[in-house]
């Protein structure tokens, strides 16, 4: 397999700290640090030049916008006319190409395997599902770790085919069995975990059916975290990769360890335009 590393020379690199982004309708870019902490800068992206959102990069008109694992924002080289597919840290690209985001903010370009990739059904996080023949139910899973290498993934005991709900770094198949995705892109089976049905993905996190909130850490960890004392679920009603809103605007984030936290902010944040997705 050839893969091709771009060095994606920084155009403007911007002194920022956010592992996910919110944009607001007036352009004002906040972001979100690897430990939850909320970010103004003075930043700006004008909603409607962004034409595709991930959770760890966006597209500025076909300009790709890349965020690494200590914060910093980079505008990168790379022409984005269309893409096919989206997780938090990867797309396919209209040329069938996957392009992945490594923790630094790095991206690669993987261009032979466009057989592969055009065959992608459905996409998670840092995980995509192919069907490699039509006329056979055979499903594929495929993981994207930090780096941003990806690989075609077996676990015992799974069946991709089963998989009937994908979120951010975690998946649920058809018969109620809950699985995480670590950042090194290893599967995790959760059989002692009783979900229920998830009805809300965030990329690190979930609501189920009973309204119970589940997060799940960097290292693959399905948690029931202790919340904030303002934090009402039935209230929440917009999701970011990391980041969750209540319908007054009030922000709480969910750091690479599961922990939930408010978070304050000098904005309104019911004025939310983009979220990281």
């Amino acid at each position: 397999m050839k893969m091709l590393l771009i060095l994606g020379f920084v155009l403007s690199s911007l002194s920022s700290f956010g592992q996910s982004y919110l944009v607001l309708n007036n352009g004002v870019t906040l972001t979100i640090d690897l430990n939850g902490y909320l970010y103004d800068f003075s930043h700006f992206y004008l909603p409607y030049k962004i034409k595709h959102n991930g959770g760890q990069f966006f597209v500025e008109e076909e300009k790709l916008i890349t965020i690494d694992s200590k914060g910093l924002v980079y505008e990168k080289d790379l022409e984005v006319s269309g893409i096919n597919g989206k997780g938090m840290n990867y797309f396919i690209n209209s040329d069938e190409e996957l392009i992945t985001i490594d923790k630094d903010g790095f991206y690669f370009k993987y261009d032979e395997d466009t057989s592969v990739f055009k065959k992608a059904v459905s996409f998670g996080g840092n995980f995509f599902l192919v069907k490699p023949e039509k006329r056979k139910p055979q499903i594929d899973i495929y993981t994207i770790n930090e780096k941003g290498n990806y690989f075609k993934m077996t676990l015992d005991g799974l069946n991709p085919s089963d998989i009937n709900l994908t979120g951010g770094n975690f998946f649920q198949t058809k018969d109620g069995k809950t699985y995480t995705v670590s950042k090194a892109g290893f599967i995790f089976s959760k059989p002692d975990m009783k979900v229920s049905a998830i009805s809300k993905t965030g990329g690190n996190f979930f609501i189920d059916a009973n309204g119970l909130l589940y997060t799940v850490s960097d290292e693959g960890l399905l948690i029931i975290p202790s919340l904030p004392k303002n934090l009402v679920i039935s209230e929440i009603q917009k999701v970011g990769s990391h980041y969750m809103l209540d319908k007054n605007g009030n922000l709480f984030t969910v750091d690479k360890n599961g922990i939930v936290t408010e978070r304050k902010s000098q904005h309104d944040l019911r004025t939310v335009k983009v979220l990281s997705l």
